[in-house]
């Protein structure tokens, strides 16, 4: 009488466990869940030097990058936040970028792409953070001394591997020349994006 019960309730626990982490976006902790549950998954961006890394796209549709900006930081204080400027914010929490960019075409609309620092420290092209940080903060951020002076060498070499993100790159950027998953619908991604390997 026993067993069948705690069959049960294992096979309870592990569909549970299994339903809900296949909703939503590459992984649900904190303010990714929060972006997750309040904007359309819109776009991937593959990385140019690890296939198994991307960044996901949200929109947010008639807001405003400063009322977006407003209800993710009311919802969990980043460790930092970078000015406003020329359409473009960056919230950054452990490790996770949340870079906020106005839609060119229409400026109703705001892109919130979702990366880990390592997708950022080998595909961004440091000019895309001018005006919004100071250098010796992106290296803190970034782990590595010199960041932007070495990333922009590598950027000099082969510009076609370097992301200027996506509100100006429109998500052209291929990363190997292969094209990005698009994901127009509310369907999951699954695979290494933001979250993985933490």
């Amino acid at each position: 009488m026993k067993k069948p019960l705690l069959v049960l309730i294992l096979s309870v626990t592990l569909l549970l466990s299994a339903c809900s982490s296949s909703s939503g976006g590459l992984f649900k902790d904190g303010v990714v869940e929060f972006i997750d549950s309040e904007y359309r998954l819109y776009d991937t961006v593959n990385s140019a030097t690890d296939s198994d890394n991307f960044s996901e796209i949200y929109i947010a549709e008639n807001k405003s990058l400063t009322e977006v900006a407003s209800d993710i930081i009311s919802y969990q204080q980043p460790s930092e936040e970078s000015e406003l400027k020329d359409g473009k914010q960056v919230l950054v929490y452990d490790n996770l970028f949340v870079i906020l960019t106005e839609d060119e075409e229409n400026q109703d609309n705001t892109y919130i792409e979702v990366a880990n620092d390592k997708f950022v420290r080998n595909n961004y092209n440091p000019s895309f953070f001018n005006g919004l940080f100071v250098l010796w903060v992106l290296d803190d951020l970034l782990d590595v001394d010199d960041w932007s002076k070495n990333r922009n060498l590598k950027c000099q070499k082969d510009p076609s591997y370097c992301y200027g993100g996506y509100g100006t790159s429109g998500g052209s950027f291929k990363g190997k020349n292969s094209k990005p998953t698009i994901r127009s619908g509310s369907s999951p991604v699954r695979g290494g994006g933001p979250g993985a390997g933490k």
